[in-house]
């Protein structure tokens, strides 16, 4: 099963396995409604993770080539700026860099927090006129809500009787 991250328009990401990005969105209604957030299927994906003494999974770090992978197509504009910053490999890590490079690297944060906006997507509509006055009640996405009036019809066409049999 294909693995899918998602790129939250606050700047956070979430991955989830799912058969497709559909049901990928629907996985990720647990964290937020990811309609019109960037969504792509990851290639390459290792995480590792340390138990702390307090019982808790805290992450260590990603594996070879996942971090690039969520970083070009997550956060272009960081990418390139933590690429000027120690493009150069004069500095190793984020405190021997000049105030001029840490400025230019929470910028580029900053500009990704802001980049993307979910109400600017164009986003389709249920297809359904119950479906559309739930989803102006919720915040489900659009594909769970035709996914949850289908099988409700489907449930009650199986036990509907008609008046009379077709001719």
């Amino acid at each position: 099963m294909p693995l899918f991250l998602c790129r939250w328009s606050n700047g956070d990401c979430s991955v989830a396995w799912a058969r497709n990005e559909e049901d990928a969105i629907v996985e990720l209604d647990q964290v937020a409604n990811a309609e019109g957030c960037p969504v792509t299927q990851v290639r390459t994906f290792q995480v590792h993770f340390v138990l702390t003494d307090r019982g808790e999974l805290a992450l260590e770090g990603l594996g070879d080539g996942t971090r690039e992978e969520i970083m070009s197509f997550a956060y272009p504009v960081l990418d390139q700026a933590l690429s000027d910053a120690y493009g150069d490999g004069d500095y190793d890590s984020y405190e021997s860099l000049p105030p001029d490079r840490r400025a230019a690297i929470t910028n580029a944060v900053e500009q990704e927090r802001d980049r993307i906006d979910p109400d600017e997507t164009q986003i389709a509509g249920p297809q359904t006129e119950r479906g559309r006055d739930i989803k102006n009640q919720t915040d489900m996405p659009t594909v769970l809500i035709d996914r949850i009036v289908r099988q409700v019809a489907t449930k009650r066409l199986k036990h509907f009787k008609g008046r009379t049999k077709p001719s």
